[in-house]
């Protein structure tokens, strides 16, 4: 798995998101003034030459790795969406490793049936959209009102992989952490986006603060999925208090 290291201090793992890249972290590089800052490329993704075993374990797994490599006994974790899943499945398999989560425009439970409509619709649109069209289509999906240089900075972190794309999709369905988090001790941030049309917060953020009940819930206004690209700065302040109150 490829990954950046960047800046000293307490470790912090930012995964990204599904089709993304570690590139989507770009905006939260300046964190590392504060935090030593590991930025993984999730298998499948980028031009990762690895599409076997796409999962959310072996997701984890890697991630896991990549901190033995670095002596690295435990960490704070931050993902959004896809990440944020990443963040949770890490949490269920190595509890000690986590000395926090900050779960960003993600969920904690995926119903089947639900996801698998989901699925089929981006299937359908994978299949008649260039890898072009398809990444913005995505891009300006995550995003609320934006600006032409939030788009532009939107559409680079993006790298699409037909192979795994939706594999990774699929890897999602079924989900279901919420009765980990009831019973987690390890402190928690949600941050969720009122216009957020991928995770709506009403059902993503609401619910998985009533199961992680002392999580503390931030909600960025105006914004949309792509949360720390559409409002970086609220974003990186929200992670330095929150890392910093551990």
């Amino acid at each position: 798995m490829f990954y950046r290291t960047i800046g000293e201090g307490q470790p912090l793992v930012l995964i990204h998101g599904l089709g993304q890249t570690g590139d989507a972290w770009k905006l939260q590089e300046e964190l590392s003034e504060y935090f030593q800052l590991f930025i993984p490329t999730l298998r499948g993704h980028g031009t990762s030459p690895v599409t076997q075993n796409i999962a959310l374990r072996y997701f984890a797994q890697d991630i896991l790795s990549m901190l033995d490599e670095n002596g690295i006994e435990s960490a704070h974790f931050c993902g959004l969406s896809l990440g944020g899943m990443i963040v949770q499945e890490i949490h269920s398999q190595a509890k000690k490793r986590v000395k926090s989560m900050i779960l960003a425009n993600t969920t904690s439970y995926v119903p089947g049936l639900l996801s698998e409509l989901v699925l089929q619709d981006q299937e359908r649109s994978l299949n008649r959209l260039s890898d072009e069209d398809y990444i913005k289509k995505i891009a300006l999906d995550s995003l609320y009102r934006p600006s032409d240089e939030t788009i532009n900075h939107a559409l680079q972190t993006f790298h699409l992989n037909r192979e795994t794309y939706i594999q990774t999709a699929r890897a999602t369905q079924g989900i279901n952490y919420l009765m980990m988090l009831t019973l987690s001790t390890v402190p928690i941030q949600i941050i969720s986006s009122s216009h957020d049309n991928v995770t709506p917060y009403l059902y993503n953020a609401y619910v998985t603060q009533w199961w992680a009940r002392k999580a503390k819930l931030t909600l960025l206004n105006q914004t949309g999925h792509l949360s720390n690209i559409q409002k970086p700065a609220q974003f990186n302040s929200i992670v330095k208090a929150f890392i910093e109150k551990c």
